[in-house]
Protein backbone atom coordinates (compact mmCIF):
# COMPACT_ATOMS: atom_id res chain seq x y z
CA UNK A 1 0.00 0.00 0.00
CA UNK A 2 2.90 2.48 0.64
CA UNK A 3 4.32 2.23 -2.66
CA UNK A 4 1.19 2.64 -4.06
CA UNK A 5 0.37 5.69 -2.19
CA UNK A 6 4.18 6.84 -3.20
CA UNK A 7 2.94 6.14 -7.43
CA UNK A 8 -0.24 8.11 -6.79
CA UNK A 9 1.61 11.28 -5.39
CA UNK A 10 3.92 10.97 -8.19
CA UNK A 11 1.66 10.72 -10.80
CA UNK A 12 -1.18 12.51 -9.94
CA UNK A 13 1.29 16.09 -8.67
CA UNK A 14 3.59 15.11 -11.11
CA UNK A 15 1.04 15.67 -13.60
CA UNK A 16 -0.15 18.97 -12.02
CA UNK A 17 3.16 20.14 -12.32
CA UNK A 18 3.64 19.42 -16.07
CA UNK A 19 0.24 21.72 -16.67
CA UNK A 20 1.42 24.43 -14.03
CA UNK A 21 4.56 25.06 -14.91
CA UNK A 22 7.73 25.09 -12.69
CA UNK A 23 7.26 28.44 -11.81
CA UNK A 24 3.77 27.69 -9.79
CA UNK A 25 5.20 23.86 -8.73
CA UNK A 26 8.39 25.67 -7.24
CA UNK A 27 6.56 28.11 -5.52
CA UNK A 28 4.47 25.58 -4.11
CA UNK A 29 7.23 23.40 -3.50
CA UNK A 30 8.66 26.43 -1.31
CA UNK A 31 5.32 26.51 0.31
CA UNK A 32 5.62 23.03 1.43
CA UNK A 33 8.69 23.33 2.85
CA UNK A 34 8.15 26.43 4.58
CA UNK A 35 4.79 25.59 5.60
CA UNK A 36 6.11 22.44 7.26
CA UNK A 37 9.15 24.05 8.92
CA UNK A 38 6.83 26.83 9.95
CA UNK A 39 3.67 24.99 11.48
CA UNK A 40 5.25 24.62 15.29
CA UNK A 41 6.21 28.06 15.54
CA UNK A 42 3.25 29.59 13.92
CA UNK A 43 0.60 27.43 15.65
CA UNK A 44 1.05 30.12 18.96
CA UNK A 45 -0.54 32.53 16.51
CA UNK A 46 -3.01 30.37 14.73
CA UNK A 47 -4.14 28.66 17.96
CA UNK A 48 -6.25 32.13 18.59
CA UNK A 49 -8.49 31.43 15.50
CA UNK A 50 -9.77 28.63 17.27
CA UNK A 51 -12.69 30.10 18.45
CA UNK A 52 -13.32 32.21 15.61
CA UNK A 53 -13.83 29.09 13.86
CA UNK A 54 -16.02 27.45 16.47
CA UNK A 55 -13.21 24.87 17.94
CA UNK A 56 -13.61 25.49 21.49
CA UNK A 57 -12.64 22.06 22.42
CA UNK A 58 -9.51 21.33 23.68
CA UNK A 59 -8.73 18.27 21.72
CA UNK A 60 -8.85 20.82 18.64
CA UNK A 61 -5.45 22.24 20.08
CA UNK A 62 -3.30 19.03 19.45
CA UNK A 63 -3.06 19.84 15.53
CA UNK A 64 -5.70 22.61 14.27
CA UNK A 65 -3.10 25.35 15.10
CA UNK A 66 -0.41 23.68 12.96
CA UNK A 67 -2.76 22.80 10.47
CA UNK A 68 -4.08 26.60 9.71
CA UNK A 69 -0.32 27.86 9.80
CA UNK A 70 0.45 25.03 7.18
CA UNK A 71 -2.08 25.92 4.97
CA UNK A 72 -1.67 29.57 5.55
CA UNK A 73 2.04 30.17 4.72
CA UNK A 74 1.31 27.43 1.62
CA UNK A 75 -1.48 30.10 0.55
CA UNK A 76 0.66 32.72 0.09
CA UNK A 77 3.32 30.89 -1.38
CA UNK A 78 0.93 29.60 -4.41
CA UNK A 79 -0.53 32.89 -4.43
CA UNK A 80 2.90 34.54 -5.64
CA UNK A 81 3.50 31.94 -7.85
CA UNK A 82 0.32 32.32 -9.67
CA UNK A 83 1.08 35.88 -9.89
CA UNK A 84 4.55 35.35 -10.48
CA UNK A 85 3.75 32.72 -13.41
CA UNK A 86 0.81 35.15 -14.68
CA UNK A 87 3.81 37.72 -15.30
CA UNK A 88 5.91 35.25 -17.23
CA UNK A 89 3.07 34.14 -19.83
CA UNK A 90 1.82 37.52 -20.62
CA UNK A 91 5.72 37.89 -21.46
CA UNK A 92 6.00 35.05 -23.64
CA UNK A 93 2.05 35.34 -25.48
CA UNK A 94 2.76 39.18 -26.33
CA UNK A 95 6.80 40.08 -26.29
CA UNK A 96 8.62 36.80 -28.10
CA UNK A 97 7.51 35.43 -31.84
CA UNK A 98 5.23 32.52 -31.44
CA UNK A 99 8.03 29.98 -32.71
CA UNK A 100 10.04 30.85 -29.20
CA UNK A 101 7.08 30.93 -27.42
CA UNK A 102 6.13 27.28 -28.68
CA UNK A 103 9.39 26.03 -27.38
CA UNK A 104 9.14 28.25 -24.22
CA UNK A 105 5.84 26.19 -23.74
CA UNK A 106 7.67 22.60 -24.25
CA UNK A 107 10.58 23.50 -21.83
CA UNK A 108 8.25 24.87 -19.67
CA UNK A 109 5.96 21.87 -19.04
CA UNK A 110 9.05 19.49 -19.25
CA UNK A 111 10.36 21.54 -16.28
CA UNK A 112 7.16 21.34 -14.48
CA UNK A 113 7.10 17.77 -14.42
CA UNK A 114 10.20 17.64 -12.34
CA UNK A 115 9.58 20.07 -9.69
CA UNK A 116 5.91 17.98 -9.71
CA UNK A 117 7.58 14.97 -9.31
CA UNK A 118 9.88 16.74 -6.50
CA UNK A 119 6.78 17.92 -4.94
CA UNK A 120 4.95 14.50 -5.24
CA UNK A 121 7.79 12.96 -3.30
CA UNK A 122 7.22 16.08 -0.40
CA UNK A 123 3.07 15.20 -0.59
CA UNK A 124 3.75 11.78 -0.03
CA UNK A 125 6.05 12.67 3.20
CA UNK A 126 3.14 14.14 4.34
CA UNK A 127 0.40 11.89 3.81
CA UNK A 128 2.40 8.73 5.41
CA UNK A 129 3.58 11.28 8.09
CA UNK A 130 -0.55 11.79 8.74
CA UNK A 131 -0.97 8.02 8.46
CA UNK A 132 2.20 7.27 10.48
CA UNK A 133 0.57 9.37 13.03
CA UNK A 134 -3.39 8.52 12.59
CA UNK A 135 -2.69 4.91 12.42
CA UNK A 136 -0.83 4.68 16.09
CA UNK A 137 -4.56 5.65 17.52
CA UNK A 138 -6.38 2.98 15.20
CA UNK A 139 -4.10 0.39 15.96
CA UNK A 140 -4.31 1.01 19.89
CA UNK A 141 -8.12 0.70 19.14
CA UNK A 142 -8.80 -1.81 16.98
CA UNK A 143 -10.79 -4.30 17.84
CA UNK A 144 -10.11 -6.35 14.64
CA UNK A 145 -11.81 -7.92 11.38
CA UNK A 146 -14.93 -6.01 12.78
CA UNK A 147 -13.23 -2.71 12.33
CA UNK A 148 -14.68 -0.29 9.70
CA UNK A 149 -12.65 -0.03 6.61
CA UNK A 150 -10.85 3.32 7.25
CA UNK A 151 -9.56 2.32 10.16
CA UNK A 152 -7.79 -1.26 8.83
CA UNK A 153 -6.40 0.89 6.43
CA UNK A 154 -5.07 3.29 8.54
CA UNK A 155 -3.72 0.79 10.64
CA UNK A 156 -2.51 -1.78 7.92
CA UNK A 157 -1.01 1.18 6.22
CA UNK A 158 1.21 2.02 9.61
CA UNK A 159 2.59 -1.40 9.61
CA UNK A 160 3.60 -0.77 6.17
CA UNK A 161 5.54 1.98 6.80
CA UNK A 162 6.80 -0.07 9.72
CA UNK A 163 7.92 -2.76 7.78
CA UNK A 164 9.71 -0.71 5.30
CA UNK A 165 11.28 1.32 7.90
CA UNK A 166 9.46 4.80 7.14
CA UNK A 167 8.53 5.36 10.19
CA UNK A 168 11.78 6.09 11.47
CA UNK A 169 12.20 8.56 8.93
CA UNK A 170 8.79 9.80 9.96
CA UNK A 171 9.18 10.02 14.09
CA UNK A 172 11.48 12.41 14.05
CA UNK A 173 8.92 15.02 12.11
CA UNK A 174 5.70 14.10 14.27
CA UNK A 175 4.48 16.81 15.23
CA UNK A 176 1.62 15.00 17.72
CA UNK A 177 2.40 16.47 21.11
CA UNK A 178 4.25 12.97 22.90
CA UNK A 179 1.46 13.22 25.81
CA UNK A 180 -0.87 12.66 23.49
CA UNK A 181 0.29 9.13 22.33
CA UNK A 182 1.47 8.39 26.56
CA UNK A 183 -2.79 9.11 27.03
CA UNK A 184 -3.56 6.78 24.34
CA UNK A 185 -1.31 4.24 25.58
CA UNK A 186 -3.10 4.56 28.81
CA UNK A 187 -6.61 4.53 27.20
CA UNK A 188 -5.58 1.05 25.31
CA UNK A 189 -4.38 -0.48 28.33
CA UNK A 190 -7.43 0.07 30.59
CA UNK A 191 -9.84 -0.78 27.49
CA UNK A 192 -8.36 -4.14 26.65
CA UNK A 193 -7.75 -4.65 30.44
CA UNK A 194 -11.28 -3.46 32.11
CA UNK A 195 -10.10 -4.81 35.70
CA UNK A 196 -7.67 -2.01 35.99
CA UNK A 197 -10.56 0.41 36.02
CA UNK A 198 -10.69 0.00 39.58
CA UNK A 199 -6.89 0.37 40.70
CA UNK A 200 -7.35 3.85 38.45
CA UNK A 201 -9.66 5.19 40.56
CA UNK A 202 -7.54 4.77 43.67
CA UNK A 203 -5.02 6.93 42.25
CA UNK A 204 -4.35 9.78 44.11
CA UNK A 205 -5.14 12.35 41.14
CA UNK A 206 -8.28 10.28 40.05
CA UNK A 207 -9.79 10.12 44.11
CA UNK A 208 -11.27 14.29 43.74
CA UNK A 209 -12.70 13.26 40.61
CA UNK A 210 -14.18 9.93 41.89
CA UNK A 211 -16.23 12.01 44.40
CA UNK A 212 -17.96 14.07 41.29
CA UNK A 213 -21.41 12.99 40.49
CA UNK A 214 -21.19 12.87 36.70
CA UNK A 215 -17.84 10.43 37.06
CA UNK A 216 -20.29 8.50 39.95
CA UNK A 217 -22.50 8.46 37.09
CA UNK A 218 -20.28 6.90 34.88
CA UNK A 219 -19.31 4.02 37.75
CA UNK A 220 -22.72 3.14 38.20
CA UNK A 221 -23.86 3.29 34.42
CA UNK A 222 -24.40 -0.57 34.03
CA UNK A 223 -24.73 -0.75 30.73
CA UNK A 224 -21.27 0.71 30.11
CA UNK A 225 -19.79 -0.97 32.43
CA UNK A 226 -20.83 -4.21 30.54
CA UNK A 227 -19.54 -2.80 27.57
CA UNK A 228 -16.01 -1.82 29.30
CA UNK A 229 -16.05 -5.58 30.51
CA UNK A 230 -16.85 -7.12 27.34
CA UNK A 231 -14.30 -4.61 25.23
CA UNK A 232 -16.75 -3.55 23.25
CA UNK A 233 -15.82 -1.54 20.05
CA UNK A 234 -14.01 1.52 21.20
CA UNK A 235 -16.35 3.49 18.77
CA UNK A 236 -19.57 2.09 20.39
CA UNK A 237 -18.08 2.96 24.25
CA UNK A 238 -17.41 6.18 22.77
CA UNK A 239 -20.77 6.70 21.47
CA UNK A 240 -22.56 5.68 24.83
CA UNK A 241 -24.84 8.86 25.43
CA UNK A 242 -23.31 9.45 28.64
CA UNK A 243 -19.58 9.15 27.70
CA UNK A 244 -19.68 11.24 24.94
CA UNK A 245 -21.37 14.11 26.60
CA UNK A 246 -18.21 13.83 29.04
CA UNK A 247 -15.78 13.82 26.24
CA UNK A 248 -17.09 16.41 24.14
CA UNK A 249 -17.60 18.52 27.09
CA UNK A 250 -14.75 21.08 26.85
CA UNK A 251 -14.64 22.25 30.47
CA UNK A 252 -14.32 18.59 31.71
CA UNK A 253 -12.19 17.65 28.97
CA UNK A 254 -10.00 20.50 29.85
CA UNK A 255 -10.04 19.94 33.72
CA UNK A 256 -9.39 16.04 33.53
CA UNK A 257 -6.55 17.06 31.03
CA UNK A 258 -5.40 19.47 33.69
CA UNK A 259 -5.27 17.12 36.39
CA UNK A 260 -3.11 14.48 34.78
CA UNK A 261 -1.83 15.13 31.58
CA UNK A 262 1.37 15.88 33.51
CA UNK A 263 1.27 12.86 35.30
CA UNK A 264 1.00 10.40 32.70
CA UNK A 265 4.16 8.25 32.75
CA UNK A 266 3.13 8.20 36.93
CA UNK A 267 0.42 6.72 35.83
CA UNK A 268 1.14 4.28 33.82
CA UNK A 269 3.33 3.30 36.50
CA UNK A 270 0.96 2.68 38.97
CA UNK A 271 -1.72 0.97 36.59
CA UNK A 272 1.35 -1.63 35.80
CA UNK A 273 2.71 -2.17 38.87
CA UNK A 274 0.71 -0.74 41.32
CA UNK A 275 3.50 1.62 42.43
CA UNK A 276 3.52 5.41 42.23
CA UNK A 277 6.85 7.21 42.30
CA UNK A 278 5.61 10.46 42.12
CA UNK A 279 2.66 9.89 45.39
CA UNK A 280 4.08 6.33 47.57
CA UNK A 281 6.07 9.02 49.47
CA UNK A 282 2.72 10.13 50.69
CA UNK A 283 1.74 7.67 53.20
CA UNK A 284 -1.78 9.01 53.62
CA UNK A 285 -2.96 9.15 50.23
CA UNK A 286 -5.48 7.01 49.35
CA UNK A 287 -8.39 5.07 50.51
CA UNK A 288 -8.28 3.41 54.26
CA UNK A 289 -11.34 1.08 54.99
CA UNK A 290 -11.94 0.22 58.54
CA UNK A 291 -10.80 -3.05 60.27
CA UNK A 292 -12.98 -3.67 62.46
CA UNK A 293 -10.16 -6.55 64.52
CA UNK A 294 -7.80 -4.41 63.98
CA UNK A 295 -9.82 -1.54 65.82
CA UNK A 296 -10.31 -4.07 69.05
CA UNK A 297 -6.25 -5.20 69.48
CA UNK A 298 -6.20 -1.31 70.15
CA UNK A 299 -8.83 -0.97 72.62
CA UNK A 300 -7.40 -4.21 74.17
CA UNK A 301 -4.00 -2.69 74.21
CA UNK A 302 -5.39 0.42 75.70
CA UNK A 303 -6.91 -0.86 78.13
CA UNK A 304 -5.30 -4.26 79.02
CA UNK A 305 -7.05 -4.94 81.59
CA UNK A 306 -10.63 -5.04 80.31
CA UNK A 307 -12.66 -8.34 80.62
CA UNK A 308 -14.26 -10.57 77.86
CA UNK A 309 -17.57 -9.04 78.46
CA UNK A 310 -16.60 -5.52 78.49
CA UNK A 311 -15.33 -6.25 75.18
CA UNK A 312 -18.49 -7.61 73.85
CA UNK A 313 -19.92 -4.21 75.47
CA UNK A 314 -17.15 -2.53 73.31
CA UNK A 315 -18.15 -4.26 70.00
CA UNK A 316 -21.54 -3.63 70.23
CA UNK A 317 -21.56 -0.20 71.06
CA UNK A 318 -18.83 0.46 68.82
CA UNK A 319 -19.60 -1.48 65.23
CA UNK A 320 -22.93 -0.13 64.30
CA UNK A 321 -20.76 3.02 64.33
CA UNK A 322 -17.82 2.10 62.17
CA UNK A 323 -19.16 -0.44 59.98
CA UNK A 324 -18.59 0.41 56.23
CA UNK A 325 -16.13 3.23 57.62
CA UNK A 326 -13.97 4.46 55.30
CA UNK A 327 -11.38 7.39 54.86
CA UNK A 328 -9.92 8.98 51.76
CA UNK A 329 -7.02 11.21 51.64
CA UNK A 330 -6.46 13.12 48.23
CA UNK A 331 -3.58 15.48 47.12
CA UNK A 332 -4.95 18.32 47.76
CA UNK A 333 -4.76 17.69 51.47
CA UNK A 334 -8.50 17.41 51.41
CA UNK A 335 -9.78 13.93 53.48
CA UNK A 336 -13.57 12.72 54.06
CA UNK A 337 -15.05 9.81 56.19
CA UNK A 338 -17.73 7.99 54.55
CA UNK A 339 -20.25 5.35 55.61
CA UNK A 340 -21.54 2.93 53.23
CA UNK A 341 -24.88 2.49 53.33
CA UNK A 342 -25.26 -1.29 52.76
CA UNK A 343 -29.07 -1.07 51.60
CA UNK A 344 -27.97 0.62 48.61
CA UNK A 345 -24.38 -0.34 48.26
CA UNK A 346 -23.27 3.33 48.28
CA UNK A 347 -21.48 5.65 50.62
CA UNK A 348 -22.19 8.12 52.16
CA UNK A 349 -19.80 11.32 53.63
CA UNK A 350 -20.13 11.76 56.92
CA UNK A 351 -17.41 13.86 57.83
CA UNK A 352 -14.89 16.38 55.07
CA UNK A 353 -11.90 17.95 56.23
CA UNK A 354 -8.29 18.69 55.94
CA UNK A 355 -5.01 16.53 56.52
CA UNK A 356 -1.58 18.23 57.21
CA UNK A 357 1.98 16.83 57.62
CA UNK A 358 4.38 18.27 59.62
CA UNK A 359 7.63 16.72 59.00
CA UNK A 360 7.11 13.29 59.63
CA UNK A 361 3.54 13.24 61.70
CA UNK A 362 -0.12 13.80 60.44
CA UNK A 363 -2.94 15.84 61.68
CA UNK A 364 -6.11 15.66 60.28
CA UNK A 365 -9.17 17.86 61.09
CA UNK A 366 -12.40 16.34 60.28
CA UNK A 367 -15.24 18.80 61.26
CA UNK A 368 -18.37 17.15 62.98
CA UNK A 369 -16.61 13.87 64.29
CA UNK A 370 -15.18 13.88 67.81
CA UNK A 371 -12.20 14.83 68.37
CA UNK A 372 -12.15 17.04 65.09
CA UNK A 373 -8.03 17.22 65.05
CA UNK A 374 -6.20 14.26 65.47
CA UNK A 375 -3.20 13.42 64.97
CA UNK A 376 -2.62 9.60 63.07
CA UNK A 377 -0.11 7.43 63.16
CA UNK A 378 0.92 4.33 60.62
CA UNK A 379 2.24 1.14 60.20
CA UNK A 380 4.34 -0.21 58.55
CA UNK A 381 2.59 2.38 55.56
CA UNK A 382 -0.46 -0.61 55.51
CA UNK A 383 -2.48 0.61 58.66
CA UNK A 384 -3.34 4.10 59.99
CA UNK A 385 -4.38 4.63 63.49
CA UNK A 386 -7.09 7.48 63.79
CA UNK A 387 -8.47 8.48 67.24
CA UNK A 388 -12.36 8.91 67.11
CA UNK A 389 -15.51 8.12 69.32
CA UNK A 390 -12.95 7.63 72.28
CA UNK A 391 -11.38 5.35 70.53
CA UNK A 392 -8.24 4.62 67.87
CA UNK A 393 -9.47 3.12 64.70
CA UNK A 394 -7.46 1.09 62.79
CA UNK A 395 -7.64 1.35 58.94
CA UNK A 396 -6.14 -1.03 56.38
CA UNK A 397 -4.87 0.76 52.97
CA UNK A 398 -7.57 -0.33 50.22
CA UNK A 399 -4.63 -1.79 46.97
Amino acid sequence: MVWIILLLCLGLVGSAGYYQGPVRAAFAFFGLLFGTLLAGPLSSLTQHLLPLLGLHHPVWTIFVPQVLAFLIVLTIFKVAGQVVHQRIAVHFKYKVSDQLMYRWERVYARLGLCVGLLNGAFYFILLTLLIYSAGYFTTAAGAGPGDSAGLRFLTGTRQDLHDVHLDRVLASYDMVPNRVYQATDLASLLLHNPLLLSRLAHYPLCLELAERPDFKALAHDAELQQMLSSQAKVLDIIRHPRLHDMLTNATVFAQVGGRLGNDLEDLQSFLTTGQSPKYDPETILGIWNIDRSATLVQVRKKQPAISPKQLDTVEQELFPLITGLSLTAMPNNQMILKLLNPNISESTIVAAGTWKKDQDTYEVNLPGSLPETSEIEFEQGHRLFLPKFGYVLAFDKDL
